[in-house]
């Protein structure tokens, strides 16, 4: 990202500079790029694809364990890897404002 732009806080509507980690304006906290829940996902698929793939092996190649782990990683790193492209792809030079609202 250019190092002048600036993001427009949904809450104020203030302009506040990329990279900040708070609203100038409201005191939004800032977030960047890909959200947690996100992540969470996919490090759930990666998991349940290398388990597929160590299943599948098992029940129709071999029964060594030591191959069935090693079949696990493989998937495992590569399923990983393909995620964090796509979320760096999906959510390149996405912010996300979070306020929270305070009562007495």
């Amino acid at each position: 990202m250019q190092t002048n732009q600036t993001v427009s806080c949904p809450h104020c509507m203030n302009d506040v500079p990329w990279g900040a980690s708070v609203c100038r304006g409201c005191h939004a906290e800032i977030a960047y790029g890909t959200p947690g829940a996100i992540t969470i996902f996919f490090i759930v698929v990666s998991v349940a694809a290398g388990w597929y793939a160590a299943k599948l092996v098992h029940d129709h190649l071999s029964t060594n364990s030591t191959f069935l782990w090693i079949v696990f990683g493989v998937v495992l790193v590569l399923v990983g890897i393909l995620s964090i492209k796509i979320c760096k792809r999906l959510y390149k030079g996405r912010t996300w404002f979070r306020r929270i609202y305070r009562t007495k």
